[in-house]
């Protein structure tokens, strides 16, 4: 085999976490500190989420799972950074609403924008931020030659200072007006609002955005072949072990999301092209037909636990098994989170003690779960920000 390296494939990682899912979960309080939630919790802008299960699981939960589920509110709009701080959006979608806005733009060379839980961040090189008088702090560059210096600026606009009349407010407002005063265009996302209609009163509406149809796209893969995840890893494994039974399974993964025919087993390829197997060999693998859900839109935590709650609730029933796919915004320049993948089965892993006592959504004792998190990969931006 070649060994082929660069700079790129280096500053990647994958930090992987086999965990034993509560007895109960409950979407309002999670252990936000517990994988696979404080994955799901550091990724604030999701741009695709994807689920992965058997076609006969899916086609005995899908009712019930489209009930759960709470329409996306999302949409493309073009805005002045201003117009966050006027006083209709500022009061209703800041102060006693909750929204998640990100802006077009690459982190490390442009101006962005990003807005979650209330912290503005602002990104920008050192020109711009030392016209604008706000306070902020350097950026890391990651030891790139040539590079020009950044810095960020964080504003908590929920703070009791951050009003207009206020002189430390007024002084942000005068930076967005006069440094920072180029149209952009944003996601924007309402995670208060429970209506799957638009009212046109909002004051987003004074912007005329473009609403995302958020509605999973759905692929069928038929006749795969899908390992035993029976005791697939164990607490007891050597270092090693471990890392190959998580690595073997990840790569099935996504040899699936690609629908490659190596996981086919109709596959008939040259041995000498490919010798893949799947893991645990194709001897004790079984036969299932596949199905994707994939949403594609500016996804919020809150909807993805929300999500992975649901599918606990009722494939834990009928002791089945999902892989629940995130792929995130890369608004960090250095070391940046770009996604992770969460696979849940039941006995995956041998028994660990844990204490569960959160209440909610009751799932099956013995379901477990591997974490796949991914941070400074090389991806391409998709184009739901960019025009």
């Amino acid at each position: 085999m070649l060994d082929f390296e660069d700079d790129a494939s280096r500053r990647e990682k994958c930090f992987t976490t086999v965990a034993q899912l509560p007895t109960f979960i409950d979407p309002k309080q999670i252990a936000s500190r517990k994988s696979p939630f404080s994955a799901i919790l550091n990724h604030p802008f999701v741009h695709t989420v994807e689920v992965i299960l058997p076609e006969d699981t899916y086609s005995s939960i899908k009712a019930p799972l489209e009930a759960k589920l709470q329409k996306i509110q999302s949409a493309r709009v073009f805005m002045y950074p201003s117009d966050i701080l006027e006083h209709d959006f500022f009061n209703k979608y800041i102060k006693s609403g909750n929204i998640i806005m990100i802006s077009e733009g690459r982190s490390g060379s442009d101006t962005v924008f990003t807005l979650s839980d209330g912290l503005l961040k602002v990104e920008l090189g050192k020109e711009i931020y030392e016209r604008t008088g706000l306070v902020g702090k350097p950026v890391r560059s990651g030891g790139r030659k040539h590079a020009k210096e950044r810095f960020v600026i964080e504003l908590n606009l929920r703070l009791p200072s951050m009003l207009h009349g206020k002189k430390g407010f007024d002084r942000i407002v005068w930076a967005f007006k006069n440094v920072l005063n180029q149209s952009m265009s944003w996601l924007f996302c309402d995670l208060s609002s429970t209506s799957e209609t638009h009212n046109e009163s909002q004051p987003i509406e004074r912007h005329f955005p473009q609403w995302i149809d958020c509605a999973p796209l759905q692929n069928s893969f038929g006749r795969v072949l899908v390992p035993s995840l029976s005791g697939l890893v164990s607490t007891n494994m050597p270092e090693v072990e471990l890392q190959d039974a998580c690595g073997s399974l990840s790569e099935w993964i996504a040899m699936v999301q690609l629908q490659s025919l190596r996981v086919s087993v109709d596959d008939d390829v040259d041995p000498f092209l490919s010798r893949y197997s799947v893991p645990g060999g194709v001897e004790d693998a079984s036969i299932r037909d596949l199905v994707s859900l994939r949403w594609h839109a500016l996804i919020s935590p809150q909807w993805t636990i929300n999500l992975i709650s649901s599918l606990l609730s009722q494939i834990g029933k009928s002791s089945s098994w999902f892989v629940l796919s995130a792929f995130a915004l890369d608004k960090q320049a250095v070391e940046g989170r770009d996604g992770f993948t969460i696979a849940a089965a039941p006995n995956i892993c041998s028994p660990v003690q844990t204490d569960t006592k959160d209440r909610g959504i009751e799932v099956s004792n013995n379901y477990y779960s591997i974490c796949w998190e991914y941070v400074g990969a090389t991806t391409i931006e998709p184009s739901i920000v960019e025009p």
